[in-house]
């Protein structure tokens, strides 16, 4: 999207805001899930008053703070070393709240506690810099080397433009950059890989690992359009993307001037939040990444962001931190250069010619260094593999939580700060990192289990966590290390009812704040404003986690949930809480139509299919319809689902997209028409598929008794098949027919255990399979995409289920293929009918529903015998009382001689 003037169309800013939201729902440094819901009741308003502002002759929006957004702080760490140097060696595990206090009361000397500058851009500040992006800032992202810079790439098509630059924006995809784990996991992946190599090799390696102190809090971004900084990276700007940026720039020196850092630091900053800020940043550091290949020649050389992991390697000099940065300044000079520290070794120091008004320290305290040789490094490599591996293999699991808060500690190393002995990676062997990934996992597997059991069979176990988290997550230290959780658990409590003790909760951070304020330095006068901003923060994390939570399954939005939602006004008392029920239930539904709830909209819509809900007014512009694809959209739903007509705004700006293993289980006629099924996952996801290969069901073949279904991937030389037994009580089989499905604990707990005790096997099977009505329909489907990316194809019975068409009951066995085809790892999923209910069950459906054509009837390509080809594979399905049909075998035992 280059443009050579500097008038902006609406369905630019359609496309922009898109990519904004997308972007604003992964942001964890603003809250603004009300903003935007507020934003899109009148979507083609509030973007036509941006593009008026945008394209006034005179504009004035670049110096409007009302337009542009305030700022606020986040909590970021207290330093209790005053306190502590009396201590060495003494260990403790008292009431933190208890400790606190008695260390504190020996001098009374406060602690210095430290708060994160960030801005709250207002939704038309951040559409800006969405369009800035797509105009201009992907011109700076494609001259950066993707084998070199890490973080915070935009996603992109493949192909060149025109011009045969690298600039070829994928404005499909909703999000504008490509996914963080895989990126990090890639720069860590490349630097360890690359140690190993050297190693094997008989070389003597050093690895250095650094990163710049408060590095977007001391980046002027005026840098940007400096012809020396142009001419060093090779950019060429049209008059209009100069103009364009200048303005951009002016903004942010306007939010910048209001905040207080620019008192001790008027040079500029680059706003913390703000997608643009993510490429000013990276492009910064261009010339010095360029430098470190061409002059340092290192066995590898990765940044992320401002995170250096640089492998060397080593000569007889290198021997402590000062000798590695004298070899590192020489060769770099006069970009880098030693800076002396008082005590310690000392700091390096970046000097860009085109960005001398900002201050780029590699600080010594943040500097490791690694001298590796021989077996004894290739030893230490093959250890931190195997901690990644075993961290990697938590993510890869299905959820398994401890049944006690004790079990919970050690396994989310909550029970001791001594954690050192758990390193994932060189940069990373510090307690508070491995301890919040500790948690993290502990967490997410927690949010699991609310969402896949019903709230009453598991409350002892959600108490347990909540006592962990009270006793080890909501104290003085805790405040600022697991401030990115503390919103979570609290939507958790919500979404499970457990009002009391979100209310708990609540007066537990109260006490926190209170304490912090008489203990360390943000009670003092001039910290006093900056923690009230970062408190008003807290407040509005968790009132959107509340908001969202509301949206979750069978919550009920009433004054208990008011009264516990307004309790956050005892942690700040500016923010803007609804008054009534009927206010708060409304907005929790404009939330969840905005896609900002606990649950993603699709789950909504699919659920929710007895009436139509349209939406606003589609507009008018053919321009904005083809750039958000209503039409696609529209065929989507009438020639493949027979879907109800969505809330079009979710589907056209999503912040979680209907994923590939989704949308045959929604259209299954997508598995029919392969042109169909690649269009949708271009307009639903905005990618598109690697592979030319057909998959799904090919055209009618010339003997009509005979089905095929085709996956296609890598043939393996021999397939390992895991075939279970599971019991399916009859209460279980009535409970399904009923819809009263047993989703309890104990339930689940066996089902995951099985999975994972699979999954840990050294011979890892290609299929598991499970038994007829053994499973629930979302459980399987979550196992079923857990066993994808452990390249694991599954075939279960699922329970009962309604057929969103007819109503009737479906015995369905689910078929989960893995592939590739997409153009990454995924998995096919469809669901193959019972041909017929069994005499028995036929009469048991009878006596329990009163009906007995109760059942779902298979038609068209899935009412016959199915032969599935996956990976060269070959086999076929029949669902118990299908294998008494004479037919069937006939009609398979004719394809395998075929």
């Amino acid at each position: 999207m280059r443009r050579t003037d500097n008038q902006v169309g609406i369905s630019d800013l359609y496309l922009a805001y898109r990519k904004a939201k997308a972007e604003a729902f992964h942001e964890n440094t603003h809250y603004h899930a009300v903003a935007f819901t507020k934003f899109e009741q009148d979507l083609h308003r509030n973007l036509t008053a941006i593009q008026r502002r945008l394209n006034e002759s005179d504009p004035d929006w670049f110096s409007s703070p009302g337009f542009i957004g305030d700022h606020a702080y986040l909590p970021k760490s207290v330093d209790t070393s005053k306190w502590d140097s009396v201590d060495e060696g003494h260990f403790r595990a008292l009431d933190p709240f208890d400790d606190w206090e008695t260390r504190f009361n020996k001098d009374r000397k406060a602690a210095t506690a430290s708060l994160r500058l960030v801005i709250r851009p207002t939704v038309a500040f951040q559409v800006v810099s969405a369009l800035w992006i797509m105009r201009v800032g992907h011109l700076f992202d494609a001259v950066l080397d993707r084998n070199a810079s890490f973080a915070n790439r935009l996603r992109r098509t493949g192909s060149r433009a025109r011009d045969g630059s690298d600039s070829s924006l994928n404005l499909s995809t909703p999000a504008l950059f490509s996914p963080y784990f895989s990126a990090y996991q890639e720069w860590r992946e490349r630097g360890l890989k690359s140690m190993e190599r050297g190693l094997q090799q008989g070389r003597s390696v050093l690895a250095v690992t650094m990163d710049i102190e408060k590095f977007y809090h001391r980046v002027s971004p005026s840098f940007m359009l400096r012809p020396s900084f142009l001419k060093a990276i090779g950019v060429q700007l049209t008059t209009s993307e100069k103009t364009f940026t200048a303005r951009l720039l002016l903004a942010m020196e306007t939010w910048y001037a209001q905040t207080p850092d620019f008192d001790d630091r008027p040079e500029g900053a680059i706003p913390v939040g703000l997608s643009a800020s993510k490429i000013i940043a990276n492009v910064l550091l261009a010339q010095f990444d360029n430098a470190v290949l061409e002059r340092v020649k290192p066995l590898y050389y990765g940044r992320y962001v401002d995170d250096i992991f640089l492998v060397l390697d080593a000569t007889d000099e290198d021997h402590g931190a000062t000798n590695v940065g004298q070899r590192l300044s020489r060769a770099l000079a006069p970009l880098l250069k030693l800076q002396r520290n008082e005590s310690g070794p000392p700091s390096l120091k970046v000097v860009l010619p085109y960005a001398k008004d900002s201050e780029l320290v590699f600080a010594a305290a943040k500097q490791k260094i690694f001298a590796l040789s021989s077996q004894h490094g290739v030893d230490l490599i093959h250890y931190i593999r195997a901690q990644i591996r075993a961290q990697s293999s938590e993510y890869r699991l299905l959820p398994a939580v401890p049944s006690s808060a004790n079990e919970m500690a050690s396994r989310a190393l909550l029970a001791t700060p001594n954690a050192t002995l758990q390193v994932d990676a060189l940069r990373k062997a510090d307690v508070v990192s491995v301890r919040r990934l500790g948690f993290a996992l502990l967490l997410s597997d927690i949010e699991t289990y609310a969402s896949d059991l019903a709230p009453g069979t598991w409350k002892n176990l959600r108490e347990e966590f909540y006592a962990l988290a009270q006793r080890h997550v909501i104290t003085p230290i805790g405040f600022f290390d697991y401030f990115s959780y503390v919103p979570r658990i609290f939507g958790l409590m919500l979404a499970c009812g457990d009002m009391a003790s979100a209310r708990a909760f609540i007066d537990s951070i109260v006490r926190v704040a209170l304490l912090l304020r008489r203990t360390t330095s943000v009670g003092t006068r001039k910290h006093v404003v900056a923690f009230e901003l970062c408190l008003e923060q807290y407040c509005h994390a968790l009132l959107q986690a509340g908001l969202a939570a509301g949206s979750a399954r069978d919550v009920a939005v009433d004054v208990t949930y008011l009264r516990t939602i307004r309790r956050l006004k005892r942690i700040n008392a500016n923010v803007q809480i609804p008054n009534s029920v009927e206010t708060l239930g409304r907005l929790v539904k404009q939330v969840l139509l905005a896609d900002w709830g606990r649950r993603p909209y699709k789950d909504y819509w699919l659920s929710h299919q007895d009436s139509d809900e349209p939406g606003p007014p589609v507009p008018e512009q053919w321009a904005i319809r083809r750039q958000i694809r209503l039409g696609a959209i529209r065929k989507f739903r009438r020639q493949a689902a027979a879907l109800r007509t969505p809330f079009w705004p979710a589907l056209a700006f999503p912040t979680r997209p209907i994923r590939v293993d989704e949308i045959p289980l929604i259209a299954p006629k997508v598995l029919e028409d392969p042109t169909l099924f690649r269009e949708a996952i271009g307009f639903l996801r905005g990618a598109k598929v690697a592979s030319n290969e057909r998959v799904g069901f090919p055209p009618p073949p010339s003997d009509p008794m005979l089905s095929r279904f085709h996956v296609p991937g890598r043939k393996k030389s021999s397939i390992r098949v895991a075939v279970t037994s599971r019991e399916t009580t009859e209460a279980q089989w009535k409970a399904a027919a009923t819809n009263m499905h047993d989703r309890s604990v104990a339930r689940y707990e066996t089902f995951n255990f099985l999975i994972n005790r699979i999954l840990r096997e050294s011979k890892r099977p290609d299929y598991i399979v499970m038994p007829e009505l053994s499973v629930p329909l979302r459980w399987a489907l979550r196992a079923a995409r857990k066993l994808a990316t452990n390249g694991v194809s599954f075939l279960a019975g699922v329970e009962y289920h309604k057929d969103r068409v007819t109503g009737k009951l479906r015995n369905d066995c689910l078929v989960s293929l893995t592939t590739n085809w997409p153009g990454y790892a995924s998995n096919i999923v469809v669901l193959q009918s019972k041909f017929a209910p069994a005499h028995g069950e036929r009469e048991l459906l009878r006596r329990v529903l009163g009906n007995r054509n109760a059942l779902f009837t298979p038609t068209g390509a899935q009412s016959l015998p199915t032969v599935y080809e996956h990976r060269g594979f070959f086999f076929s399905i029949l669902v118990c009382s299908d294998l008494d049909g004479v037919r069937n075998f006939e009609v398979l035992g004719l394809h395998e001689r075929a």
